[in-house]
């Protein structure tokens, strides 16, 4: 009988050599791919640090543009305040002539200063009787409690009517001239005349302007990590 021993050696190695050759495959594998999962999380964190970089660089040069603008705007501010025309606005005591501007275009609407303004200055003229007044306050801007008129002026703009009466017409020019004078924007975009014997009525649609202010603030932005 034949001796088989050399061949089952032989075939217990080329076994024990393929198991071998197979966990150093697979050592391998496993190595690449945590070497892959290292590499992309490593370009990952180099993308986002250059996308911090890059915003904080952004940040800066907007800091210096504005520090650049300061000292210009500074300087307008100053030319405003000798303007002949602001001095001799009236304006509250112990304030500045640029300060006229700010009435002229308040930052807000505020419907309801506007229309006590027409009625107790501006159509407040001897003989003239005001028989009607409506302030339109702004949707969506102004919350009045109440509804607000459909008839919207365009952007910034606040509409107004009114009717009024007098005896003679120098009285109602009287009115115009207040309109006209008015610190705060007023524009008149309809005036109607109609005299009834002795009455003479006005009536006219118009808006009035606001600038809403610009807020400067510094802000956070979140990066994606």
């Amino acid at each position: 009988m034949a001796d088989n021993t050399p061949a089952l050696r032989k075939r217990q190695q080329i076994e024990n050599a393929g198991r071998t050759m197979f966990l150093w495959v697979a050592g391998a594998a496993a190595i690449v791919g945590i070497s892959a999962v290292l590499s992309l999380s490593l370009v990952e964190r180099i993308t986002f640090r250059q996308e911090v970089i890059g915003e904080k660089n952004k940040t800066v040069d907007t800091l210096k543009k504005n520090n650049e603008t300061v000292e210009t705007l500074k300087q307008q501010v100053r030319v405003l305040n000798t303007n002949p025309a602001l001095n001799a606005t009236p304006r509250l005591a112990g304030t500045e002539a640029i300060s006229v501007i700010l009435d002229a275009l308040p930052a807000n609407p505020n419907s309801s200063a506007l229309g006590a303004s027409l009625q107790q200055k501006l159509l407040n003229v001897s003989a003239v009787s005001v028989d009607s007044l409506t302030v339109n306050p702004i949707a969506g801007v102004e919350d009045t409690g109440e509804e607000s008129s459909s008839e919207s002026g365009g952007e910034n703009e606040i509409t107004f009517q009114f009717a009024v009466t007098a005896s003679n017409a120098s009285s109602l020019k009287q009115v115009l001239r207040n309109l006209e004078k008015s610190i705060r924007v007023i524009d008149l975009t309809s005036v109607t005349i109609e005299q009834q014997s002795s009455r003479i009525t006005l009536n006219a649609e118009g808006r009035a302007y606001y600038q809403p202010e610009t807020k400067v603030e510094l802000k956070e932005k979140s990066l994606r990590p």
